[in-house]
This record gives structure tokens, C-alpha cells and sequence, in this order.
């Protein structure tokens, strides 16, 4: 590497000499000039303020990633505290809407129309065509096939199948339920089936000059002996006259949200054995 000032030929003690006598006629010139000094400064300032800038951003830099660790930190924390009140939280839903729904079964059945049993749902199949629940009650608790099952808003279904702790419930929109029914405030006997999908049921063999119109609600009839009398099915949602069909199209909302039951009331009853469907 080149020498700065002196090439390497000279000796070092001239080197030295000659930055002392440089020094002094510094100093002596710096005496004789005062202005000097000033001039020094303001060549000195940039270095100066690029110092005291790198001093600043760097603490600034240190704050900041002081400040995320710590955010990093309290995240982790929160995480934590989520993962232990995620359960707890889920668990209070569920039963705030089991809360919500038993309120409206009492609701809807002032007067009960006979011994009830709480129930709750554990399964669905909402298959085509196949519209079930399971429930968490059994021939243990007094559950027999053919029960009715009531839930907010009026009748939702019966039941067909009996495990010691468990039964499976056929909804009102079920292909193979059939329900004796009439018109709320008259004996004009009707049925209403399902259809295989929760939010429609039918009323089948009514001709086409039938008087029933849309907003007209249905009650059960209580024939059969299988549901009391009065209890809420369903609206007229639709009536088609078709001039081809010897019957009207006539479709049903059900007075139950079919998709919605996490709670529901069985009917307990000593009732002869039922054939899937036909009560």
C-alpha cells in the first residue's frame, strides 16, 4: 500500500519531525487567524450531524424492536389465554341458545299437553328425502316410538327409533311423515306432509276449488290419538291451481325452524308401536 504523506524511503523519525513542525504552523497560523476555528467548525458539522442522526435512528431502531418484542410477547400470551377461553366460550353459546329456545318452548305451550321430557339435539341427517334428528334421551327416560316432538313454534316430529339412552326423531318434513290436520278454527280434516326438505310441507288430495288459501294456519286434528289436538304445524306458503292436475299444489312453511333445534320436548305417552312415518 502507498505511503499517505511520505514515501517509505524516508525514515520515521523525519516522518515524525515533520508533522511536529506541521502542527506548529498550524497552531501559529490558527493564532494569527482567528477565524480559522470557525471555519474548521463548519467543515466539522456534517460529521457532526451524521454522527448524532446514526445516535438517534439507532435508539429509535432499538425502541422499535424493543416494543415488537414485547407485542410478540403479550400476542403469544393472548393466544394462550384464547386457546383456554375458546371452549368456555363455545360452551356459553350453546347454552345461551339452549336458554333462548327453552324460553320459547314455554312460550309456545302454556298449558302442556301432557307429561314432557327436555331433550336435546346430538345428531341431524338432512339427507334427500331423510329429514332426522337424535336426540340424547331413551327407553331409559320413558321414550317410546311414536311420541310426539314439539320444539318452538309447535310440532317438529315424531319419534321412530329407541336406544336405552338415545332416540331418533323423524321431522314434519320428513318423505314419509304424515300428519293428521285441519284448519285453525274449523273441522275440515286435512294432512300435511313432508316433502324431504326442511323448509316446505305439503298438503296433499285437495281439489282444485279448494278454500284453503295462502296465510291459512294449520293445527293438528288429534285423529289417531297420536298428537293432541290444536298444536301448530304450519302456514299455507302457496296454493297452485292447475287446470291439468284433479288436486291443488299447496306447500306449508313449518311453524318449527327444522335446521335450528337444539332443544325439544317429547311428548311421553305409553303409545302402540308406529310404523316409520305413518302415525
Amino acid at each position: 500500500m502507498p505511503a499517505l504523506f511520505f514515501p517509505r524511503r524516508y525514515p520515521p523519525l523525519l516522518r515524525v519531525a515533520a508533522f511536529v513542525l506541521l502542527s506548529i504552523a498550524v497552531a501559529i497560523f490558527s493564532e494569527k487567524h482567528p477565524d480559522l476555528q470557525g471555519w474548521s467548525g463548519n467543515l466539522t458539522y456534517p460529521v457532526h450531524w451524521i454522527d448524532m442522526q446514526v445516535a438517534e435512528n439507532w435508539g429509535a431502531l432499538h425502541q422499535y424492536l424493543q416494543d415488537r418484542s414485547e407485542l410478540l410477547a403479550e400476542n403469544a400470551q393472548l393466544r394462550e389465554k384464547l386457546k383456554v377461553m375458546e371452549p368456555q366460550l363455545l360452551e356459553n353459546a350453546i347454552l345461551h341458545n339452549e336458554n333462548r329456545q327453552l324460553l320459547a318452548l314455554l312460550d309456545s305451550f302454556p298449558q302442556p299437553p301432557g307429561k314432557m321430557a327436555v331433550a336435546r339435539v346430538i345428531a341431524e341427517n338432512f339427507s334427500p328425502g331423510s329429514q332426522l334428528i337424535t336426540v340424547n334421551l331413551g327407553s331409559h327416560n320413558g321414550v317410546q316410538v311414536g311420541q310426539p316432538v314439539l320444539a318452538a313454534g309447535g310440532v317438529a316430529g315424531q319419534v321412530i327409533h329407541v336406544a336405552e339412552f338415545s332416540a331418533q326423531i323423524a321431522l314434519v318434513s320428513d318423505l314419509d311423515s304424515s300428519i293428521p290436520a285441519q284448519l285453525a278454527g274449523t273441522n275440515i280434516p286435512l294432512l300435511v306432509n313432508g316433502k324431504g326438505h326442511i323448509h316446505t310441507l305439503s298438503v296433499p288430495f285437495q281439489s282444485r276449488n279448494t278454500p284453503l288459501k295462502t296465510g291459512d294456519h294449520l293445527v293438528t286434528s288429534g285423529l289417531g290419538g297420536r298428537f293432541p289436538p290444536g298444536l301448530p304445524i304450519g302456514t299455507i306458503s302457496g296454493v297452485v291451481h292447475n287446470g291439468d292436475e284433479p288436486f291443488a299444489q299447496i306447500s306449508v312453511r313449518p311453524s318449527v325452524s327444522l335446521g335450528q333445534l337444539s332443544t325439544v320436548l317429547i311428548l311421553l305417552k305409553n303409545l302402540p308401536p308406529l310404523r316409520h312415518g305413518k302415525p
